[in-house]
């Protein structure tokens, strides 16, 4: 029930700005950076306080969280069915909403405004106008937990359903909606038999199907990217029903188990173990208007994906964090992601509940701030997968701008702006 206001600290050249723009010979080396995010203000809620119209603030678990593009709200909503807008700068509640009948899920601001969509267990979408601090309508069709959303410029936004395995884009002004429906196969290609060998997979019949699509975020007002409890992220366009392409297994299997915690007996056999899950993507975030997909589980890595040149298919690009970096495998995206890094590489401890991305200086010039919120548990409870080892926490990833390289100028290659860039 806790709302923490962290500062990210500013990137070096704005931390420690040059007074002089002659550069000395002896010149002391710049001090390192500021890194460690700054805890700025707090807010917490009460769960005594249930029966009490007049707080406002959440009584329970708080599920997701969105900031307005202009810095000027924040807005929270939790198992209490409360959605709760506060006043950015102070965290000053300003107003609660109650119009959903269960858990509220999933936030998200349509682009450049302040015009917010949220979804809830209760199976729908409501739009609300933050600047008059109203609520505008609701959006009916999903049959089960609406479990997260998005929405870029235009005023439409896309859901997904949890089993009811549907995602659907919603044409607020037309009262309109398109249904896109999944459930279907594991993601192995069948022209390609050793797919599945080669991403460590004995026999591709014991994954299950897609049974839960839990996360989604848009590319652009075409394309649209989906994560499921099979561990697949599909690829879709506004334009056809079915996906345009499944990368299975995106985050490896879980580790097998061993067959004395598979069977009761007292020396029980290999047969016995059941075969090796993959790991749900319990975190999915693309960056706007880019071929770039960010997604996360428990495995400790920040995958990141990109769209191949035709937007037709998901390639693996590398992982944040110290992850070696991939090539293309078959071509075809079905390679095995499991242990690419060592003991000595960062890992993210725990589930991966969360990812934000926001942009450093004009159009990403300066690179991008990912934000990555981690926790011992699955966001929706324990139950869904048991405690996993790990913190509760955030961790920050800086990720600068690559400089390209000049082309071939009078015989000269560009070597000099290539060790300049890296």
């Amino acid at each position: 029930m806790y709302v923490h206001k962290w500062r990210i600290q500013d990137l070096p050249k704005d931390q420690f700005p040059q007074t002089t723009k002659k550069k000395k010979k002896n010149k002391k080396p710049p001090p390192p950076p500021r890194k460690r995010p700054t805890l700025e203000q707090w807010i917490r809620g009460n769960m005594n306080k249930t029966k009490d119209k007049n707080f406002h603030r959440h009584v329970d678990q708080i599920l997701c969280v969105a900031a307005s593009s202009d810095g000027k709200f924040l807005v929270t909503g939790g198992e209490d069915k409360r959605l709760i807008v506060y006043d950015a700068a102070t965290l000053k509640p300003l107003r609660t909403f109650t119009h959903h009948r269960d858990a509220v899920t999933g936030l998200a601001f349509r682009r450049g405004t302040n015009q917010l969509y949220s979804c809830s267990k209760d199976r729908t979408v409501k739009v609300w106008s933050l600047d008059e601090l109203a609520y505008v309508e609701t959006l009916f069709g999903h049959q089960d937990h609406v479990l997260d959303i998005d929405a870029l410029a235009q005023e439409r936004c896309v859901s997904v359903g949890a089993r009811d395995r549907t995602a659907r884009l919603w044409k607020v002004v037309e009262e309109t909606q398109l249904v896109f429906r999944g459930g279907g196969t594991t993601g192995f290609d069948r022209k390609n038999p050793n797919a599945a060998a080669e991403a460590g997979v004995k026999d591709p019949r014991s994954l299950s199907h897609e049974g839960s699509m839990d996360r989604i975020a848009m590319l652009d007002d075409e394309l649209f990217v989906t994560g499921s409890d099979n561990g697949a992220l599909s690829l879709w366009s506004v334009a056809k029903k079915k996906p345009l392409h499944i990368l299975p297994l995106a985050h490896g299997l879980e580790e097998p188990l061993l067959p004395t915690e598979a069977s009761a007996e007292s020396a029980p056999t290999d047969e016995v173990v059941p075969p090796a899950q993959p790991r749900w993507i319990t975190a999915l975030r693309t960056i706007p208007y880019s071929d770039l997909i960010l997604s996360g589980s428990w495995d400790g890595y920040i995958r990141v994906w990109k769209l191949s040149e035709d937007k037709k298919k998901i390639e693996p690009l590398g992982t944040l964090g110290g992850g070696k970096q991939t090539d293309g495998g078959d071509g075809e995206g079905d390679i095995n992601m499991e242990d690419q890094g060592g003991e000595d590489e960062f890992r993210i401890r725990g589930v991966v509940n969360d990812i934000a991305v926001f942009e450093r200086g004009e159009r990403a010039k300066d690179g991008l701030c990912i934000v990555v919120a981690a926790g011992k548990e699955h966001r929706l409870g324990r139950w869904q997968m048991g405690k996993i080892k790990g913190k509760n926490g955030g961790y920050v990833f800086e990720v600068p701008r690559r400089i390209p390289l000049k082309p071939e100028v009078n015989g000269h290659d560009g070597s000099a702006e290539a060790e300049e860039s890296d």
